[in-house]
């Protein structure tokens, strides 16, 4: 879950009440960095922040999430057998654009893939352009690696189409006192796109090695305008408000750890609750 990211200091409470109200009003992140980075495992506890009445369609190469959501439909790809035939697949073979295809026909609130390598991000990115919120994994480590991955061939997005985008999480695989440690290393925005066709972002989080702390930047550009197209309530709320929702998100976490909540089960009834009975629900983390 989010907590046991927050107590092996993957990212701190602050990233998580940050990624949780951006989640919270479908924001679409990508999970970008090398291999045995955690990225699957950042993928499912983000998906823990979903709402609990929206829908969501996986797809996966193998499965590995495990989501409690009441309207959740998992795909799983599988591979054909005999010789390739004129496409190129094999008989009985279900690719991941093929599910994802099938996906965006069941007008899911949220589309979470494994691992976007081909062909299939362009479908994903093309759902996320049209009010479709995408949650994914993709292997490259910086901003700018990610954009070359993204525009070149075979996927070949276009700038306007990488704007669909709003978030991406970098993870780094590092040495932390001399153990191996996964962190979160930066935090990065998609603000915009010059005139030119390049694409814009904003950091909002870096993670400084030589502490081993997070830093937040203190700027947020997305959120604001995600209330405004996206959330629950369209409503607009000023950046004072915004963060007071994210400090009492923090405080819920740090709240639940306190409490020695760890399993996923009791992670989302006790965001079930938060949503359910806000009030009360505050009130009581209050007493405590």
């Amino acid at each position: 879950t989010p907590l046991d990211l927050i107590e092996n200091n993957t990212a701190d409470s602050i990233m998580m009440a940050y990624l949780w109200f951006a989640i919270e009003n479908r924001a679409s992140i990508l999970i970008s960095g090398g291999t045995a980075t955690g990225k699957t495992t950042m993928l499912n506890a983000l998906s823990l922040f979903i709402r609990p009445e929206f829908k969501i369609v996986s797809i996966e190469d193998t499965p590995e999430l495990n989501l409690p959501h009441e309207h959740w439909i998992p795909a799983v790809a599988r591979p054909g057998y005999g010789p390739p035939e004129p496409t190129g697949e094999r008989y009985g073979e279900v690719t991941m654009f093929d599910l994802l295809k099938s996906a965006l026909r069941q007008r899911p609130d949220y589309i979470i893939v494994g691992e976007v390598r081909g062909k299939e991000t362009f479908v994903l990115f093309q759902g996320m352009a049209t009010g479709h919120a995408g949650l994914a994994t993709i292997h490259a480590d910086s901003v700018e690696s990610l954009i070359q991955r993204l525009t070149m061939p075979p996927i070949n997005l276009s700038p306007s189409l990488l704007q669909a985008l709003d978030i991406i999480l970098f993870l780094t695989h590092a040495r932390v006192k001399e153990k191996p440690a996964r962190r979160v290393s930066q935090v990065v925005e998609i603000t915009g796109i010059t005139p030119e066709g390049e694409i814009e972002t904003g950091e909002v989080f870096r993670w400084q090695v030589r502490e081993d702390i997070f830093e937040f930047t203190g700027r947020s550009k997305i959120l604001s305008e995600l209330l405004k197209t996206r959330g629950e309530l369209s409503v607009w709320l000023s950046e004072t408000e915004i963060w007071r929702e994210i400090e009492i998100r923090k405080s819920i976490l740090e709240w639940m750890i306190k409490k020695g909540i760890r399993d996923y089960e009791s992670f989302t009834k006790t965001i079930m609750e938060f949503y359910r009975d806000r009030e009360n629900f505050l009130k009581k983390i209050e007493r405590d």
